[in-house]
């Protein structure tokens, strides 16, 4: 008798309840052989919870049998049915279980789908028992076209200032390639060779700590599923990356070819200038590999972002290539403080008027000026004018 952690269950499902809102009346996990294993009900006092799963079970049990027969042939994802009353969605939750959600007749499952998948995962999760699993239910942004336009320009006009970032990253690329084995490599230092597919996406959270440098970068991981059936929640789950990993597998040339495809689908929703890298994983196996460093290199110049090979199993850099990331985090965060600061400066100043040949005569004077500089204080002080000149060019000031 495998031992499954209720009361995680519990909490999870309350966190589910409250995301998707008043449209879910219950949620509950089915067995493989149609028995609930665990069920919450948002309002019990008003509805009898046995009544209410024995009608259930009578009124799903050619859906169940159905379900039995997919996982047979491992077919079985997710999937609705609707009756006069209730609308359900079924989604597989591992090998052996579903989660079933139970809807008023009129929810708009589009919207509720994302946090079913993710729930799903997390109930896998739970029932496997190996790794730590939080019953959290971020907050998943559906974003109309204005509202996309109204946060790039929010994005524009604000500065971060704090010294403490937290970012979210999400791993995408073809389903295998190992983006589930490089964050758990890297969240929790530990390597299997069978992880379970991801069902929609799985998120986790690490700290990227530079004593030297007295600051961190609290990562918000999105590990996304890379299955086609997934296709319509990647733009919800990739809404407000601030940062993202492309993976492909060494030896897999179809997973490379879909690095563009990737490329375009997160660049689209994600926040403006989203920091990228490409990543060439399992070179464990090179003896296999079909896709050399040089195409993975020309590949991420084409798309103008960093390249870097890696092993989730050896773990060969792994922490390199989320430190990477972290590091330019934080020099991305400077640069925007400093100009903010430069602005602040040309805006307090005396205002006047300069054309462009009288602007590129100061440039080239004083670039000039740094061949004649003998302490590191004077060239930090010409580079100060020539990033201010830089900004006036930029203004149009």
């Amino acid at each position: 008798m495998v031992y499954i952690d209720k009361a995680k269950l519990q909490a999870l499902f309350k966190w589910y309840m409250q995301e998707v809102g008043e449209s879910l009346i219950s949620v509950l996990v089915v067995g493989q052989d149609g028995l609930v294993v665990e069920i919450l009900t948002r309002d019990p006092e008003n509805v009898d919870e046995k009544k209410f799963v024995g009608a259930f079970s009578a009124l799903v049990e050619l859906i169940l049998k159905k379900i039995t027969q997919d996982f047979d042939i491992g077919t079985f994802g997710a999937g609705t049915f609707d009756t006069d009353k209730f609308r359900f969605i079924f989604c597989e939750s591992g090998s052996d279980h579903v989660l079933v959600s139970i809807l008023h007749p009129n929810a708009f499952v589009d919207d509720i789908f994302p946090y079913t998948y993710l729930a799903a995962d997390k109930v896998a999760r739970i029932i496997d028992g190996e790794l730590p699993v939080s019953p959290v239910m971020p907050k998943i942004k559906r974003q109309t076209e204005v509202e996309k336009i109204k946060h790039k320009m929010e994005y524009y006009q604000k500065a971060p200032l704090s010294s403490n970032y937290v970012y979210k990253l999400s791993l995408i690329g073809d389903g295998g390639v190992g983006k589930t084995s490089m964050v758990q490599r890297y969240v929790h230092g530990i390597f299997k060779a069978d992880y379970k597919a991801t069902i929609g996406t799985f998120i986790s959270k690490k700290e990227c700590q530079f004593d030297e440098l007295k600051t961190s970068v609290r990562f918000m991981i999105w590990d996304l599923a890379g299955q086609s059936q997934f296709q319509r929640l990647w733009p919800d789950y990739l809404t407000d990356s601030r940062a993202g990993i492309i993976v492909f597998d060494i030896i897999d040339r179809e997973s490379f070819e879909n690095v563009k495809k990737w490329y375009d689908i997160i660049t689209e929703v994600a926040f403006p200038n989203i920091l990228l890298i490409l990543v060439g994983n399992k070179v464990d196996l090179g003896n296999s590999r079909e896709i050399t460093t040089e195409e993975g290199m020309e590949l991420a110049k084409e798309l103008g972002i960093y390249y870097m090979e890696t092993s989730a199993k050896t773990s060969e850099n792994i922490d390199d290539v989320f430190e990477w990331i972290a590091l330019q985090i934080i020099n991305m965060n400077i640069e925007e403080v400093k100009d903010t600061i430069l602005d602040k400066q040309i805006e307090e100043g005396n205002k006047f008027k300069i054309s462009s040949p009288q602007l590129k005569i100061l440039s080239q004077f004083f670039t000039k000026q740094l061949d004649y500089c003998i302490g590191k204080s004077d060239a930090k002080e010409i580079i100060k004018y020539l990033d201010i000149l830089k900004r006036i060019q930029k203004n149009k000031l």
